[in-house]
């Protein structure tokens, strides 16, 4: 193995440890009901935020014998057979959502987030984005949806598209304090350097990046991001874009708002 790809095994590894420990995601992948501490959804809930995803499986399928048809429900499901790796188990509920009585802005949003997470594990890049952008359209400017939507360009060979989304990424502002409640940071432009520069076998510079994430957001904060970067990276043994030469981030002025 050459040493960067050493580097990437070692940062894999020390991802995976710290994730353990830690809240693996983000508030938007929050169902968007509220409920009871107790209740079976509130249990597979936690237990899928803290990544014990069995545990999270059977609190689900009590939640659905306990409140039948709830759309909130099926969309935790589908999160939780994804990350048990049963795919065609979470597409078969997502899709099972559609045209179903209550089926609020809301929860079209959870249902078409969970889709596009979805196809990004399973590599469909292109299909994932058509989520991501529709979501986008929805929440302009979002930097969870752009970084996401980074990725998949990254999957398809497409960095100009995803040097593109990363401009409209916004660095790290010193006015600002990241790790106050009241303006949380967010370190999607850290992420959008470093999944760059990772396609093109500049280890070093993506390690820096997410080090600089880590400095300035937090460790907790940069896990949950590390998270859905380390499975992009590790789902394939070479990115296709490996062999391309990363173009230089573009302007915000020259970005537009339509890639």
């Amino acid at each position: 193995m050459s040493p960067q790809g050493h580097r990437f095994a070692r940062l894999l590894t020390l991802g995976f440890i710290l994730l353990g420990g830690a809240s693996l995601l983000r508030g938007q992948d929050e169902s968007p009901v509220q409920d009871s501490n107790t209740s079976p959804y509130h249990l597979a809930l936690l237990d899928y935020k803290t990544g014990k995803y069995d545990a999270a499986r059977t609190a689900i399928d009590a939640a659905e014998k306990a409140n039948p048809g709830d759309l909130a429900t099926q969309v935790l499901k589908a999160r939780i057979l994804t990350e048990q790796h049963d795919f065609a188990g979470a597409k078969k509920v997502l899709e099972g959502i559609n045209g179903k009585p209550g089926l609020t802005p809301e929860i079209q949003d959870g249902q078409d987030l969970a889709f596009g997470d979805l196809c990004l594990r399973e590599r469909s890049f292109d299909e994932a984005a058509k989520f991501y952008e529709s979501l986008l359209s929805r929440k302009p400017g979002d930097p969870d949806l752009t970084l996401k939507i980074i990725y998949t360009r990254i999957g398809a060979s497409d960095l100009v598209a995803a040097a593109k989304y990363a401009s409209q990424l916004k660095p790290f502002d010193p006015a600002q304090d990241p790790l106050d409640p009241k303006n949380p940071g967010n370190p999607s432009y850290y992420f959008a350097k470093a999944a760059i520069a990772q396609a093109t076998g500049k280890t070093g510079e993506a390690d820096d990046d997410i080090q600089t994430a880590r400095t300035l957001y937090g460790i907790m904060t940069t896990n949950r991001y590390l998270k859905t970067y380390l499975q992009f990276f590790a789902s394939a043994n070479k990115s296709p874009a490996s062999d391309m030469t990363p173009p230089p981030l573009l302007k915000p002025s020259q970005a537009g708002s339509n890639p």
